[in-house]
């Protein structure tokens, strides 16, 4: 017995393992604007509230200079209580998209075409989210670089940590699935808008600060 430790011995003088984390960062540069609009339309024939819908909805489609998303067109009847009966009244009717473009102008311009349509006080236009993001794309384009300067750092380190141990050190693994964004952004959540509503005074959030982060978990083998 004492012989089989023995021989195993030098393996556990020379040889180790090294766990250890690091953290890479990359900023990130916003470069979309989205928000959702809707528009809200109160009558006492269900027949007008989609016809006035359908205008908003005709004028939505046909301006080109945003993407666009549907997300709700219904219509629902309001009821009153009569006589512990409930009554029909009138109907309520919502459109609603989901908007992006990287152009702030185009946005206001949007948004400015769409509250000059409201002219009746049955009629509400609501704005929500408005803030920026970065795109998909950019986003993974980002985070691949981030990916490939961590694997990067620990060749370079494991060859610095051979020279300095005077040691055969290899990588064993690397685990790059905790990955981070950080967003410092300021959200308008929800803000109903007037009629008349000019472009240049549409509320459109500055672009705001965002860095991307991944901790890498590293295992070393020195020997």
């Amino acid at each position: 017995m004492r012989k089989i430790l023995f021989l195993f011995l030098p393996f556990f003088l020379y040889a180790f393992e090294v766990d250890f984390s690091k953290e890479f960062t990359k900023d990130l540069i916003p470069n979309v604007l989205s928000a959702d609009i809707s528009v809200i339309i109160e009558d006492e024939k269900e027949k007008n509230v989609i016809e006035r819908l359908e205008v908003f909805n005709k004028e939505i489609k046909a301006y080109n200079k945003v993407e666009k998303q549907l997300g709700t067109f219904n219509v629902r009847p309001l009821y009153q209580k009569s006589s512990n009966t409930p009554r029909i009244y009138g109907y309520s009717g919502e459109l609603s998209y989901k908007i992006e473009t990287d152009d702030a102008f185009s946005m206001g311009e949007f948004i400015s075409m769409i509250t000059n349509m409201k002219e009746n006080r049955d009629t509400s236009v609501t704005l929500n989210n408005l803030s920026w993001r970065v795109k998909d794309d950019s986003y993974n384009v980002i985070l691949d670089l981030v990916r490939l300067e961590a694997i990067n750092w620990v060749e370079n380190y494991t060859k610095v940590l051979s020279n300095d141990l005077h040691k055969e050190c290899n990588i064993k693994t690397i685990s790059l699935e905790n990955n981070i964004m950080h967003t410092y952004r300021a959200q308008m959540t929800s803000m109903k808008l007037s009629s008349s509503l000019k472009k240049e005074d549409v509320p459109v959030p500055e672009v705001s600060h965002q860095k991307l982060s991944i901790i890498t978990n590293y295992k070393l083998e020195c020997k």
